[in-house]
Parts: C-alpha cells; sequence; structure tokens
C-alpha cells in the first residue's frame, strides 16, 4: 500500500472526524446550559449502563468478525456478518427480557424516579447500540472513510437536531438526552445498512463459510470477561463520583468528559482507519515491522501534542460549558491520557490480535481494573471528580505499558521506549501542576517545555512529514480539489 493511498484513506475519516469535533463544540455547551449539572450526570449514568449491556451483549463476536474478515473469502463476508450478528442479537434480546423482569432494581442504578419511559429508552437503546455497532464495522472493515464520516456526522447532527425539539416540546430532564441519543443512533444505522445492503442480504443469513462458530467464540469469548473488566476500569470512576459526591459532581465530572471526548474524536478517526489498515498489511506481509513502527512513531507525536495544547487552554475551554460547570477546568488535565494512551496503544498492541492471543486481554483488564479501583478508593472521597481523573490518568498510563510490554512478546517491534516515557513523564508534570492551578508563568512554562520536548525528540519524524508533503504537494493538491 502507499503512502499516499495510505493518507487518503486516513483523510476520509479524518474529515468526518474533524466535521463531529466541529459539532461537539456546540452540542457539549449545549447540553451543559441547557441541563443542570444534576440532569448531565443522570445522563451520564444512562450511557454507562447501555455501554455496559452493549458489551455483555455483543459476547466478543464483533472482535471476531474483525479479526476473521480479512481471512474470509470476499463472497462469504456476508455469510460472516450474519454468522457472528446473531448470536448477538439472540443474546440481546435475552438481556432485554431480564432488565424487564427486574426493572425495579435496574431502574435504580440511572435514577430513583423510576419511569416505564426509562425502561423503554434502555430496550431501544439496547438494540440500537448492537445494530449500530455492527453496521459501522462493516463500513469501517471495508475501508469506506467517506462513507464512515458521513454516517458519524449524520448521528452528531441528528443528536443536536432531537435535543433541540425536545427541549422546547417536553419536560427539561436527562431523557431528553436519552431519546437523543438512542434516536441518532437508530438513523445511523438505517442508512449504514441500507449503504451496505448487499452484505446485510437475508439471502446471507444461511450458508457455510470457512469460519466456524468454535472459532469465532474462542477469539470472541475471552473479550466478553475483557469487555466486563474494562467496563469496571473504564466506568467506576464515574461510579466513585456518584456514590461519595452525589449526581452533581458526576455531572461536572461528565462535562470534562465531553471536553475529552472530543479528542475522542482524533482517537476514533485514527482507531477506524488504523485497524482493517494493519490487518490487510499484516495478512498480505507479516515482516513490514518498519511500516508499523512509523505510524506509531506519527501517532504518539500527534496525540502528546494535542494533549499538551488542551491542558494549556484547559481555562479557555471549559469557558464554552457555562458557568455552573467551570471547575471541570481541573479535571481535564488526568484525563486526557484516556484517549492519549489508548490511541497510541492501537499501534502497540498489534501482536496480541496478530497471533490470535486474546486471553492477554483479560490479564491487562484485571490489572488495570484493580490498579484503578484501588486509585479511585484513595483518590475520590476527599479529591471528587478531580481524584477520579488522577486515577483514572495513572490507570491508562500502566493500560498502555500493559498492552506493549505482552504484545512485543508476540511480535517484536521498535517503539522507542525510551522516548515515548520521557514525553509521559513530562506530561504528567504538566497535568499535576494543571490539576491544581490556573493558568501562570509557571503553568506557561511548563507547557511550552512539554513542545520543545516533543519537537526535539520527534524531530526526525516530523522532518520526514515535511519531505513527504512537499515532495508530494501535487498529488494533495489534487486529491483535495477532487475531493
Amino acid at each position: 500500500m502507499s503512502n499516499n493511498n495510505l493518507f487518503k484513506k486516513f483523510l476520509d475519516y479524518a474529515i468526518g472526524s474533524g466535521i463531529v469535533l466541529i459539532l461537539g463544540f456546540v452540542s457539549s455547551p449545549l447540553n451543559t446550559r441547557l441541563f443542570s449539572p444534576d440532569e448531565f450526570g443522570k445522563f451520564s449514568m444512562f450511557l454507562l449502563v447501555g455501554n455496559v449491556i452493549n458489551a455483555i451483549v455483543l459476547l466478543g463476536l464483533d472482535q471476531s468478525f474483525v479479526r476473521y474478515f480479512y481471512i474470509e473469502d470476499e463472497k462469504n463476508r456476508g455469510k460472516l456478518l450474519y454468522k457472528t450478528f446473531k448470536l448477538s442479537l439472540i443474546f440481546c434480546i435475552f438481556t432485554t427480557l431480564l432488565i424487564v423482569i427486574f426493572k425495579e432494581a435496574f431502574l435504580q442504578l440511572i435514577s430513583k424516579n423510576q419511569s416505564y419511559q426509562l425502561l423503554m429508552l434502555i430496550g431501544l437503546n439496547n438494540f440500537a447500540l448492537l445494530f449500530n455497532r455492527f453496521a459501522l464495522l462493516v463500513v469501517r472493515m471495508q475501508q469506506k472513510g467517506k462513507l464512515f464520516s458521513a454516517l458519524q456526522v449524520i448521528q452528531k447532527i441528528t443528536n443536536i437536531i432531537v435535543i433541540l425539539m425536545l427541549f422546547f416540546t417536553t419536560e427539561r430532564n436527562f431523557l431528553i438526552l436519552a431519546y437523543a441519543a438512542v434516536i441518532s443512533n437508530i438513523v445511523a444505522t438505517f442508512i449504514g445498512v441500507g449503504a451496505e445492503k448487499n452484505l446485510w442480504s437475508f439471502k446471507n443469513s444461511t450458508g457455510k463459510i470457512n469460519t466456524s462458530y468454535r472459532e469465532l467464540l474462542k477469539y470472541g469469548y475471552p473479550l466478553i470477561f475483557t469487555f466486563l473488566i474494562t467496563w469496571l476500569f473504564q466506568s467506576s470512576d464515574r461510579l466513585f463520583v456518584k456514590y461519595y459526591k452525589g449526581y452533581e459532581e458526576l455531572g461536572i465530572y461528565s462535562a470534562a468528559f465531553s471536553i475529552i471526548a472530543l479528542l475522542n474524536a482524533v482517537q476514533m478517526a485514527f482507531s477506524m482507519f488504523w485497524v482493517p489498515v494493519a490487518y490487510e498489511k499484516f495478512e498480505n506481509d507479516s515482516n513490514s515491522k518498519s511500516f508499523f513502527t512509523q505510524i506509531n512513531q506519527v501517532v504518539t507525536f500527534v496525540m502528546f501534542s494535542i494533549s499538551v495544547f488542551i491542558i494549556l487552554f484547559k481555562d479557555i475551554i471549559v469557558l464554552i460549558l457555562g458557568e455552573s460547570y467551570r471547575s471541570a477546568s481541573l479535571i481535564i488535565p488526568f484525563l486526557v491520557f484516556m484517549p492519549l494512551m489508548y490511541t497510541i496503544s492501537e499501534t502497540t498492541v498489534l501482536g496480541i490480535n496478530f497471533r490470535k492471543k486474546s486471553q492477554y486481554h483479560i490479564l491487562i483488564a484485571v490489572i488495570t481494573a484493580i490498579i484503578n479501583l484501588i486509585g479511585h478508593w484513595i483518590f475520590v472521597p476527599k479529591l471528587g471528580g478531580i481524584g477520579a481523573a488522577i486515577s483514572t490518568g495513572i490507570t491508562y498510563i500502566v493500560f498502555f505499558s500493559l498492552r506493549t510490554l505482552f504484545s512485543k512478546k508476540l511480535y517484536k517491534n521498535n517503539y522507542n521506549l525510551k522516548a515515548f516515557y520521557i514525553v509521559t513523564f513530562n506530561l504528567v508534570l504538566f497535568s499535576t501542576y494543571a490539576t491544581f492551578n490556573s493558568i501562570n508563568t509557571p503553568y506557561i512554562l511548563l507547557g511550552a517545555f512539554n513542545i520543545i520536548v516533543l519537537l526535539f525528540i520527534y524531530r526526525k519524524i516530523i522532518t520526514n512529514w515535511f519531505n513527504y508533503f512537499y515532495k508530494n504537494k501535487k498529488n494533495l493538491k489534487r486529491f483535495t480539489l477532487k475531493g
């Protein structure tokens, strides 16, 4: 695969994520200005519960679909889709029935004011998330970046429109945000399925393929436990904040999370583009290690640069959220480690996935979950949302380290980890100062120091970038005009 094609594919994904990023600067302040921290906290719990259910009902088969997509014959990929999707759909129906049976206890997880309207939304959300997951995976694995970008944008715009429509016509509470989330998922899913109707055709629901159920489940089932433990790892912060500090503090913490979610747009653009490209590259040439090293170095520089600037301007960025959410600025610095470390680890975790050793994901999830819980137990009672952010940031550094360590045992490669940990240490120092201080002279100096160190350590990458774009500026210009 040529560098031009690779860059073109990334741009296809990045354009949509860029638009979503811009729309995020509309939706985040819209939500925080229209809804109180208390209501925003309840919506955060709704999303949390929905994501947990989705992780359970998937049975890890979404990852099996991804892993075997390029192994399976192209004519059988629609059958592979149905083979993985059907089991998850059956389990989703079963899980939703259990929720209905034990509705009173279940609804207490989200809000003390139980509502059958909320129960209906949870049920719809279960199926919307499941269909949406596979609809996007089908587009992603075929590397149709423009279509994937369009679906992202449609989903975000629909979310904003539904919030505005319902805010002026119904009771103003977190259910409006829940309706918007569910409806926007459904709209994007219908369009995604319609666009890929050949793979979703019912004729693919029967027939044999090379990949057996046993292979799919063998690869996927360890990931069920991984997802559950990862959920504990990724969600315990909000559970601890809710338990010790209540919905209002949870709402402020979630608002800070929504700012970091804008950085997730960059993470998603890269992950959606990278995973199918990495698998295809490995299947075609398993010895092309320099390719993976170069991508890792580029992603490391870009993600650290973005993170430094977010921390530098956190006191300005937080102004968009509204006066009730000003304290979210102190939560932001350590939360940047979540998308930062996760995105970079996507370039170093490859050995585990290439060798189909999904059991390592369980071990990583268990270790990080334990560290995260201990961190929350120590920091949250005293520091609230700030403590949860500190614990989360530290845990994601461990998460990256473990993913990289186990991956290198299975697929040895040079990721220049010495340089990585130098810039990580510098960013931890900067984040620590920024967590307890607003912008001042030492603050600016620390930020500038981080940028200078980044530029020095990754100067070769920057030089290569400059030379590449200079030599190919005519091709890039031509592509931009066509796009």
